[in-house]
C-alpha cells in the first residue's frame, strides 16, 4: 500500500474510533474534523500518478502519517473504560492534544500549496493559530465542565455510570453544540470541493433542437451572438457566419480533443463552456459554440456603462478576474497562458461575478473562423502590451507578460477609464518603452488595489508578482474592508 492510501486508512480507523469514546469527546472531536479537512488536498495526490509526486510532497505525507498514528492512540485511549477513571483523577488533557493539533496545522501549511487561491484561503482559515486556540480553549473547558459534575458527584466507577445517565440531557445538548461545530467544517469542506474537474464532462455536442434561440446580443464580421436556453440553462449562443471550413468531420475532431483539456477548467472565475452544435442545412454546416451567460456583458462593457460603481464592487471583480487567471495559470505543470488578456475577455455575470474567456474551445474556434483584419482603434491592444514585448517582438511570451496585461485590467477597474485613450500606436509606444509611463489612479483608490496595479505594470518583468499573490493580495483587501477596517 503506497504513503497516500496508508494515510487515508488510518483517518479513517480514526473516524471509525469515534464513536466509542468515552471522554475527551469534544477535543477528539474537534481532532477528527482537522483530519477530514486535511484530505481534501491529499486527494489531489491521490489522483496523481506515484511517479508525479515530488519529494517534499511525501515527506509532508510521511509527517501526517506520524501525526494521524498519534492522534489514532488518543482517540483509542480515550475510549477505553480503564482509561476513564485516570483521566477522572489527573483531570489532564490539554497537553496530549496541543501537540498534535500543531503538528496538523504545520503539515496544512504545506499541503495548502496543491489547493487552488480560493480554496487554500478558506482551508488555511480551519488552521489559523488564533482560531485553533479559541476553539481547544472551548473543547477543553466544556469536557472538564461535563466531568467535574461527575467528580462532584463520585469517585467510584458505578456512581460515575449512573452521573453520566442522569447528565443525558447535558451532554444532548452539548452534542447539539457539536453539530453545529459540524456543519461549519462541512460548509469549509463543501466550498473545498467547489472546483470539480468532473462537472467538465458535459462538454459535449449539442443537438439543434436542444437549443432555443431568444434574442440577438451583437453581431460581428465573423459571428452573430445571441442569448438563448439549452436545457433550461440561460446560454449566450455564438453562431459563426462563413465558416472557414465545411468539413463537420474535421471540426468534431478538433473539438473532441480539445475538451479533453477544458475539462481542467472548472471554476467559478472561469466561463463556462456547455459545448458546440453542428446544423447541416443542404449540404451546409452552420457551427456554433454555447457558453455560459453572462448579464452584464464584457468588463469593459460594465465599465462603460457603470462609471461609478462602489469599491466594494471594484473589488470584488477585480478578485473575480485575479481567481479566474489563476486558475488558468496553474492548472497545468507546464505554463497554461491566455495569451490575450485585456478587459474584453473578462465576462460579467448578473452579481458582479467576473469570468475570464477567450480560451476555451479556442482550436475548434480557429478551425471555423475566417482571421479579419483586427480594429486597433477602440481599446487599443498595444495597451495591454508588456513593454519587453514591444521593444522585441521576439521576446518570448511568459506569466509576467500576462501579468502586465492584467495589471492594465485592474487599471480600468479601479478607473473605469479607456487605457491610453485618444493616444496614437506611437504615442503608446514612446509612453510605455521610453518613459515607463503608468497612468495614476484616483486618490480615492484603496491602497492594496494601487500597490497590485503598480506591481504589477512594473517594467522589469521580475518585478511583477505571480496570480496566486494577486489573489491573496486582493483577497485580504476584500476581506478587511468587509469588517469595516
Amino acid at each position: 500500500m503506497d504513503i497516500v492510501e496508508r494515510v487515508f486508512s488510518v483517518a479513517q480507523a480514526i473516524h471509525g474510533q469515534l464513536e466509542q469514546v468515552k471522554c475527551c469527546k469534544h477535543q477528539c472531536q474537534r481532532l477528527v474534523e482537522r483530519i477530514q479537512i486535511l484530505l481534501e488536498p491529499i486527494r489531489i495526490l491521490r489522483a496523481q500518478p506515484q511517479k508525479h509526486i515530488s519529494h517534499r510532497e511525501e515527506e509532508l505525507l510521511w509527517k501526517l502519517l506520524q501525526a494521524l498514528g498519534e492522534a489514532q492512540k488518543l482517540v483509542v485511549k480515550y475510549s477505553q473504560t480503564s482509561w476513564i477513571q485516570k483521566f477522572l483523577r489527573a483531570r489532564s488533557a490539554l497537553e496530549e492534544f496541543v501537540e498534535v493539533n500543531e503538528s496538523l496545522g504545520d503539515i496544512a501549511q504545506g499541503l495548502s500549496l496543491l489547493l487552488q487561491a480560493e480554496q487554500k484561503a478558506t482551508f488555511l482559515e480551519a488552521f489559523q493559530a488564533k482560531i485553533c486556540r479559541r476553539q481547544d480553549a472551548e473543547d477543553l473547558r466544556d469536557d472538564r465542565a461535563f466531568l467535574d459534575q461527575v467528580i462532584a458527584s463520585t469517585e467510584e466507577p458505578e456512581d460515575v455510570a449512573r452521573e453520566i445517565c442522569a447528565n443525558r440531557q447535558c451532554m444532548e445538548s452539548k452534542v447539539d453544540w457539536m453539530q453545529s461545530e459540524l456543519n461549519k467544517i462541512v460548509r469549509v469542506m463543501e466550498s473545498l470541493k467547489k472546483v470539480n474537474v468532473g462537472k467538465r464532462e458535459d462538454i459535449t455536442e449539442i443537438q439543434p433542437d436542444h437549443l432555443t434561440f431568444y434574442r440577438h446580443l451583437q453581431a460581428t464580421d465573423t459571428y452573430d451572438l445571441y442569448e438563448g436556453e439549452y436545457l433550461k440553462y440561460p446560454v449566450a449562443i455564438q453562431t459563426f457566419k462563413r465558416p472557414l471550413t465545411t468539413d463537420p468531420v474535421k471540426v468534431r475532431d478538433i473539438f473532441v480533443k480539445e475538451i479533453q483539456t477544458l475539462k481542467k477548467f472548472e471554476s467559478p472565475n472561469i466561463l463556462r463552456m456547455y459545448g458546440i452544435c453542428i446544423e447541416e442545412k443542404d449540404g451546409s454546416p452552420c457551427f456554433s459554440i454555447v457558453m455560459e451567460y453572462c448579464k452584464h456583458g464584457t468588463l469593459r462593457d460594465v465599465l462603460t456603462k457603470q462609471p461609478h460603481l462602489s469599491w466594494e464592487v471594484r473589488i470584488r471583480m477585480a478578485l473575480g478576474a485575479a481567481r479566474g487567471l489563476y486558475r488558468l495559470h496553474q492548472t497545468e505543470e507546464k505554463s497554461r497562458l491566455h495569451g490575450c488578456i485585456c478587459s474584453s475577455k473578462f465576462l460579467v455575470a448578473g452579481d458582479y461575478c467576473v469570468k475570464l474567456s477567450g480560451f476555451e474551445l479556442c482550436e475548434t474556434e480557429s478551425s471555423i473562423k475566417r482571421r479579419v483584419k483586427k480594429n486597433w482603434n477602440q481599446v487599443s491592444m498595444l495597451a495591454y502590451i508588456a513593454p519587453e514585448n514591444l521593444n522585441d517582438i521576439n521576446y518570448p511570451y511568459k506569466r509576467p507578460c500576462e501579468i502586465y496585461s492584467f495589471g492594465i485590467v485592474l487599471w480600468e477597474i479601479a478607473t473605469s477609464k479607456i487605457p491610453f485613450e485618444g493616444c496614437t500606436t506611437q504615442e503608446i509606444m514612446e509612453k510605455i518603452c521610453n518613459h515607463h509611463y503608468q497612468a495614476p489612479v484616483g486618490d480615492d483608490c484603496p491602497e492594496t488595489l494601487w500597490r497590485v496595479i503598480d506591481q504589477c505594470c512594473a517594467f522589469d518583468p521580475s518585478q511583477r508578482p505571480s496570480a496566486e499573490e494577486i489573489v491573496d493580495s486582493l483577497a485580504d483587501l476584500e476581506k478587511r474592508r468587509s469588517q469595516g477596517s
